[in-house]
């Protein structure tokens, strides 16, 4: 049968479209005792998920990393105090093949840049580098004490710009590192902690442990957790504050990190208890996607002035405590940890993302990634 003139025009359309690899997969891992280590799905062409199956592993792998080039997925075991390493097959699936310690207690997050996958521990604020070999595989960690200085105390138990009646309390017993990041010129190291309310700035130099870092106090009380680089400008950071559930925007100096701009990413006249927890940039890079836990929202930002970010609108989750969330192509994921589930927005309208309908059941999810 020949084609029609219709399905001629749609396959030369198809030629010119560009052409994307042949499989993408979503990872997502979870707290033990409900969750059972790590769930892999494949990403359909209409943005839902098939299951693969459960990497099993019990020490509550709460962060993934994936790394593209060489198909490895690095597991934070927050309970094991470890780095587990994963190989991706081309169907999604995951095969053991590395474990070793992550050089603290309590790693919450791992990132990759200059050649070394970057961990930040809570338990006891320490970071640490782990050269990453040819083939994926890891070298024992190098770590450092977060807190070098001779100032250890702890932020107050109550964000001084908490919400009315808040009874938001996480982490001011003690120093508590939540994040690590290279900037995106290479220069500095970036790691927040949330107990004693700092932005900590390293140089990024070639051997570890790195000199002692610049610190910015932030408002106190407020808990630092996650940040992101402004993606046209790489001295310009935005750093969500858990307690506080703040945005502050930090401008990166030669002579050291300075506070630009603090606001809330609550809606107006809110009153009440809420943790703020990941912050992702929203595809375009005009935006912004803070999660609130309990007010369980995602919170929209628009960046078009990039030293003051602008609050437009808040979104429900469809569940409760968003953790973590995940963008892929035009879709936003998101982890609600005490509603077992993942849900899944439309963000083709990035300011305005738009929830499709579709939830995976996945117990006490965590952190997600694409590969």
């Amino acid at each position: 049968m020949n084609p029609t003139r219709r399905e001629v025009l749609l396959s030369m359309a198809a030629l010119l479209l560009p052409q994307t690899s042949a499989a993408r997969f979503l990872h997502v891992g979870s707290h033990a005792p409900a969750g059972r280590g790590l769930y892999s799905f494949a990403i359909e062409a209409d943005g839902s998920l098939r299951d693969i199956g459960i990497t099993e592993n019990t020490q509550s792998p709460s962060w993934l990393l994936a790394d593209a080039a060489s198909q490895r997925l690095y597991a934070a075991e927050e309970s094991g105090n470890a780095i587990s390493v994963y190989q991706q097959d081309s169907q999604g699936r995951l095969a053991f093949e590395q474990r070793l310690p992550s050089g603290g207690q309590g790693p919450v997050h791992l990132s990759l840049g200059a050649g070394r996958l970057w961990v930040a521990h809570y338990g006891d604020a320490r970071f640490a580098g782990l050269s990453v070999l040819a083939d994926g595989s890891l070298a024992p960690a190098i770590s450092w004490d977060g807190c070098r200085g001779p100032d250890r105390r702890p932020g107050p138990e109550q964000a001084l710009r908490a919400p009315r009646g808040s009874q938001a309390r996480s982490g001011h017993d003690a120093p508590h590192g939540h994040m690590i990041q290279a900037s995106p010129d290479g220069r500095w190291l970036l790691g927040t902690d949330l107990g004693r309310d700092r932005l900590l700035v390293w140089p990024l130099v070639k051997d570890l442990p790195p000199p002692p870092a610049s610190e910015l106090m932030l408002s106190p009380g407020s808990g630092p957790r996650h940040f992101v680089f402004h993606p046209q400008d790489g001295s310009l950071v935005y750093v969500l504050q858990e307690e506080s559930c703040t945005l502050s925007t930090v401008r990166l100096l030669p002579e050291g990190p300075q506070l630009l701009d603090e606001r809330s990413v609550l809606p107006a006249g809110f009153a009440g208890t809420s943790y703020a927890s990941d912050l992702v940039l929203a595809p375009g890079g005009r935006h912004l996607y803070a999660l609130n836990r309990l007010y369980d929202s995602i919170a929209v930002l628009a960046i078009d002035t990039p030293e003051q970010p602008r609050l437009i609108d808040h979104h429900w989750t469809r569940g409760s405590y968003p953790r973590n969330a995940c963008v892929v192509g035009s879709s936003l994921w998101v982890s609600n940890q005490r509603s077992d589930q993942l849900s899944h927005f439309d963000v083709s309208r990035p300011e305005q993302p738009r929830f499709s309908g579709m939830q995976v059941p996945v117990p006490s999810p965590a952190g997600i990634c694409a590969s």
